[in-house]
């Protein structure tokens, strides 16, 4: 980026000093008109033509009145406005000193006011021309007395005239200087302020971009800096700056509280919504100042920190169940052979036969959690595609009503145009065993019918399907343990299925989430966008 200064021909700042010039002629020519009025008999100034004095001095209020307007009302050009007013104002002293007798040092010194204005407001070649022209004036009055008048030639008056003239350029060369200095540090200013807006409005797209959520509070624990990211990871659309923090999240704020105290040796891990992810915080102070100084917040989804740890519990299950599946087996086998044996046996009867049935459904049982644990170690690596849900979803229900639940009742809201990208036998294997279980509760609680609900949300917009049941819902305790492996409230249940769900979410960049509802249960998928790079 360029450092060297951008010199304008118009500015603002020209403006504003030309509208204080603009003032001070407004003054000074109330003064003129103020010192003949008050003093008729006598004028301090005016003395030798009070007539012209008077016409000149009221012709000079009525100008700066009307540039006053002029200049309020037309901000273009200040430069032109400038050079036509210094002419005037020469002109109007030159009169004005002729009609007091010849130059004066008290009114030469307000040809200094106008040269060093000219220049500071004219760079260039008009500037010095002002000089000029006020020189030439003062001259001209001097020379004009001397030849009209009886007085004989004063060596002391031509020297103070010409001393005075050659003040007018020094005066200008040096507002010249003043100016261009001021000028270039002016442009130079403004380009560092455009630099500084420019990286002012990175930082903030940079920021407002990052997938890492991002607050910044002050000593009050109020809200100085809140990016999207963070937006969407609370599940808060709308927060307005000085905020409390305890009103955005009362986790976070306590978790501040004993940051500041040393209570708190690694990361605060929470969630903040049922459906939206889990969230890993750290605090880090801005500045070196302990006890007056801004907190900064990250706050980081553990999704793909989550991801990663699964992929090696399943890896590590994998050869767990790889090396201990043939041990298992070969013995359960056994016993499941010899249990229909024996069950073929005429000496076997009465209790005995129902403890032979007890032991063939345990073999079952064992076999099938066998099998889950080998499905789920084994699983393939997902491969997700661009699904349009509506579709999609119409025929998970067609199919899966007309193969063995044509019982039920499957009610369906699915909003228009709704795509994810998941791949689409995971995805109906999750959905399976979503709508399965909602079943299963709903008929125990005398109902046979599930919703399912697909739209987006409004707050990170992404796209989700909720299921619902009719069932007695999931209480607080059982929450807790709802996604853990091998836990299940039901005695025929292998606690694998919500557990190998979302592992099938997490594959595809998804979270399955349970939402506490009033009645019922209701399980959330939240999809990941569906213009995600795989």
């Amino acid at each position: 980026m360029s450092t060297q200064p951008t010199f304008f021909p118009e500015s603002h700042d020209d403006w504003r000093l030309l509208r204080v010039y603009v003032y001070y002629r407004l003054v000074l020519a109330l003064l003129m008109v103020g010192l003949f009025t008050f003093t008729p008999a006598a004028p301090l100034l005016g003395s030798q033509n009070p007539k012209l004095f008077l016409f000149a001095s009221i012709g000079y209020l009525a100008l700066t009145v009307s540039s006053l307007i002029l200049n309020k009302n037309l901000q273009s050009q200040p430069r032109l406005q400038a050079f036509f007013f210094i002419l005037i104002d020469i002109l109007a002293i030159t009169l004005i000193m002729h009609a007091s007798g010849g130059p004066t040092p008290q009114l030469s010194m307000l040809y200094l006011v106008m040269v060093a204005a000219g220049n500071i407001l004219l760079p260039g070649k008009q500037g010095p021309m002002i000089a000029a022209i006020a020189a030439l004036a003062v001259l001209y009055e001097q020379f004009y007395f001397i030849l009209t008048t009886s007085q004989s030639i004063s060596t002391e008056n031509l020297g103070q005239t010409s001393l005075l003239g050659l003040s007018f350029f020094a005066v200008a060369l040096f507002s010249q200087l003043i100016s261009h200095r001021f000028r270039q540090m002016e442009a130079l200013a403004y380009q560092r302020s455009i630099e500084v807006e420019h990286l002012q409005k990175l930082n903030e797209q940079i920021i407002d971009r990052m997938h890492t959520g991002i607050i910044v509070i002050n000593d009050e624990r109020q809200l100085l800096l809140l990016n999207e990211a963070s937006k969407q990871l609370l599940g808060l659309p709308h927060i307005l700056m000085g905020t409390a923090l305890k009103d955005l999240s009362s986790t976070i704020d306590a978790g501040v509280l004993a940051w500041r105290r040393n209570l708190m040796m690694r990361p605060l891990v929470f969630k903040n919504q049922p459906a939206y992810p889990e969230i890993s915080v750290s605090y880090m102070r801005l500045g070196t100042d302990k006890s007056h100084t801004n907190i900064l917040i990250f706050l980081e989804s553990t999704a793909q920190t989550t991801q990663k740890a699964q992929q090696l519990k399943l890896a590590s299950l994998g050869r767990l169940t790889a090396s201990i599946a043939h041990e298992i087996r070969n013995p359960l086998g056994a016993i499941s052979h010899a249990a229909q044996l024996l069950s073929e046996s005429n000496e076997i009867a009465g209790a005995d036969k129902r403890l032979l049935t007890i032991v063939e459904q345990h073999c079952l049982r064992v076999n099938n959690i066998i099998e889950t644990v080998l499905q789920l170690s084994r699983r393939q690596k997902s491969s997700p595609q661009l699904i349009q849900l509506k579709d999609w979803l119409e025929n998970f229900i067609d199919d899966y009503t007309s193969s063995s639940h044509k019982d039920i009742t499957i009610n369906i809201s699915v909003l228009e145009g709704i795509a994810i990208r998941f791949d689409p036998d995971q995805l109906y294997q999750v959905l399976n065993n979503l709508v399965s279980n909602g079943l299963f509760y709903s008929k125990k609680n005398n109902h046979d019918t599930v919703n399912i609900v697909a739209n987006i949300d409004t707050i990170n917009d992404l796209p989700y399907i909720e299921v619902y049941d009719f069932g007695q819902g999931v209480n607080t305790e059982q929450q807790k343990n709802l996604f853990e492996p091998f836990y299940t409230t039901e005695k025929t249940g292998t606690g694998l299925g919500l557990y190998l769900s979302r592992e099938l979410c997490e594959a595809n960049q998804a979270h399955l989430d349970y939402l506490p509802q009033e009645s019922g249960a209701c399980f959330r998928i939240t999809f990941s966008h569906p213009n995600r790079l795989i």
